[in-house]
Formats: structure tokens, sequence, C-alpha cells
């Protein structure tokens, strides 16, 4: 086979497995590494289906067969599953620590070290739920599995959260319905949605899955300001004002994108004054950057008008660090519990 039909193949592989058609995906992987006994990938695909067919012993002995042809890191998450599978728990940490090792921004490795960890390591679990949600907040499976981490750790409200927001993603996810209806709804709505026509669930408070989508926008505004200033500073010795004052809007303005965005999306409803109250941490943290913002924009009317000043830039910067400090900490702090 060319590796243009290989590759057709081997999506069609998927397919078959995702269909739950385990039997068929298995002869199409097969068909390939008949011709190519060494294509790591083929042999990925193959553990997959084997996975999907209740053949875990298989899909163990694929997973090695592909890590022996060199592949990355997904050789590692499937022979961590499958290991889970066999009762080999310690043997499918390591394997997963290696996937996170090889590819730490792949969120699906750190999946896979939470499921592993599982009950003989909850704490280190949920830190590692966590760390998946931060790469993919779009993807239902890492709050699933945060879901059944907090459960672990006994943090119900977060395990109520987590499985919200699978639900949210994927409306269809069977875990996260039955688990919430297990744990026991928050307050509901009377309003119902086509796709579900169930009561949806409201957010009366800001919850620790909210608070890390915030605090992940304050970093990465933060951050953006101190750089921002730090450049405005050392391309202002050149004298060049005019083109820094546009450089300084755009940058606020990216500043409030970001930070509104994340508001509208995981604290729509909740009241500013309580949230910052309930919260001293996010309270510093969103002052500083606030402030930062500020100054910035004063800077950026003073130079339009005329002035050739960096000095509120040295305070945009100092605060600015200041705030991506705070951030970084609680973002550590809500990833490691207690």
């Amino acid at each position: 086979m060319a590796d243009e039909p290989i590759a057709v193949a081997l999506r069609r592989a998927a397919d078959l497995t995702a269909a739950g058609n385990s039997d068929a995906a298995i002869h199409v992987v097969r068909g390939v590494l008949d011709e190519h006994p060494t294509h790591s990938e083929a042999w990925c695909h193959l553990g997959a289906a084997y996975l999907d067919a209740g053949d875990a012993e298989s899909s163990l002995d694929a997973a090695k067969n592909a890590i022996r042809n060199g592949e990355r890191s997904w050789g590692y998450r499937l022979a961590s599953i499958a290991l889970v599978e066999l009762g080999r728990r310690d043997e499918a940490v390591v394997s997963a620590r290696e996937a996170v090792r090889r590819d730490g921004q792949d969120w699906r490795g750190h999946v896979a070290l939470a499921e592993a960890l599982g009950a003989d390591d909850p704490q280190e679990s949920f830190a590692a739920a966590c760390r998946a949600i931060q790469l993919a907040n779009n993807q239902a499976r890492p709050f699933e599995v945060l879901g059944d981490a907090a459960m672990r750790v006994h943090d119900n409200e977060t395990a109520r959260r987590a499985y919200y927001e699978a639900l949210k993603i994927d409306p269809g996810n069977q875990h996260a319905r039955a688990h919430l209806l297990r744990l026991g709804r928050p307050q509901l709505d009377t309003t119902t949605t086509p796709a579900t026509a169930e009561p949806i669930l409201q957010i009366p408070h800001l919850g620790r899955i909210e608070a890390l989508g915030l605090w992940l926008a304050l970093r990465r505004a933060s951050a953006a300001l101190a750089i921002g200033s730090l450049v405005l500073m050392l391309v202002g010795m050149d004298d060049i004002y005019s083109v820094l004052g546009w450089f300084g809007l755009v940058l606020v303005l990216f500043v409030v994108f970001v930070v509104g965005t994340a508001w509208v999306k995981f604290a729509r409803g909740v009241s500013l004054k309580q949230t910052m109250r309930d919260n001293r941490m996010l309270a510093v943290s969103s002052g500083l950057m606030a402030l930062s913002t500020v100054l910035l924009i004063v800077w950026t009317v003073l130079v339009a008008l005329g002035a050739h000043t960096m000095n509120p830039l040295s305070i945009v910067l100092v605060t600015s660090v200041a705030s991506a400090a705070v951030s970084v900490l609680a973002i550590w702090r809500r990833s490691h519990p207690k």
C-alpha cells in the first residue's frame, strides 16, 4: 500500500471502531499490518479496536508493538488503558507517566494518568484531570474524568459541575448523566432544550471549574500585559511613540477580549461583588490586572496627546507580573488539592 491508501484504511478502521464494529476494524488494520508490519500508527489502531472488543491482552500486545516501532505517545496511553483493564495499575501508571513525559501537551495522556492513578492516589488523579481540562476545555472526556476524580476525593460539588460541563459539551454522555443524577442535581430551571428535553442546570455561584477558567484567562491576560509593557519600554528607547500608542491600544483590547470572553463563558449570571468577596486571591489578581490596564490606557492617551514618557509602563510591568504570579499560584493550588 502507498501512504495515502494506508491513511484511508486507518481512517476507515477508526470510524468502524467508533461505530462499535471492532471486528471489521481489526480486519482492516490487519490488512495494513500484513504489508507494513512496522507501521506504529496501525498498531495503535489495532490496539484501540481490540480494546473496544474487550480484548485487553491483545490490545496490550498491539500497544507494545507500536512502542517498539517508534510510536511517540499513543502506544503508551493505549498500554496504560489496557493495563488498567487487566488490573495491573502500577504498570498502567508508569506507562501513562511516560506518555505525559513524551507529549505533555496532549490532554489524552493526562486523562490516561488520572484513570490509572484512580483510587490508589486520588489527589494526584484529580490534579492530572485538572491539567487535562487546562489543555482541552472543549472536550467532554476530561470533565468526565475530573468528575470521577472529584468523587474519589469527596468533592461532590466539583464532581457535579464537572459532569454538568461534560453534558453541556456532549448531551448524550450517559456516564456523566448517570453520575450527576446519583449525586443529586443543583438548582433546576424549568427551561428545556430540544436536544435533552430535560431541565437545564443552573450554576448559582462560582465553582472550582468556573474559577479555574477565570484563572487561566487572568494568567493569559496578565502575561500579555507584562510582555507587552516590557516590549513597549524596550522599543520606546527609539522614540517611535506614534506606533507604540497603537500597539498599546491593541494590547488593551486583547486583555478586555480575553477577560470578557472568560467571564461570559464561566461566570455569566454570577454576582461580581460576591465572587470577589468569596475569592480573595481572584480579587487581588483581578485588581492588579485592572490597575495595569488602566495605567496602560492612561499611557496610550498621553502618547496620543503627544507626551513622551515611559514612567507608567514600569508600573504596568510590575503590577501585571504580580497578577500573573498570583494566577500561576492559584492554578497550581487548584491542580494540587490537599
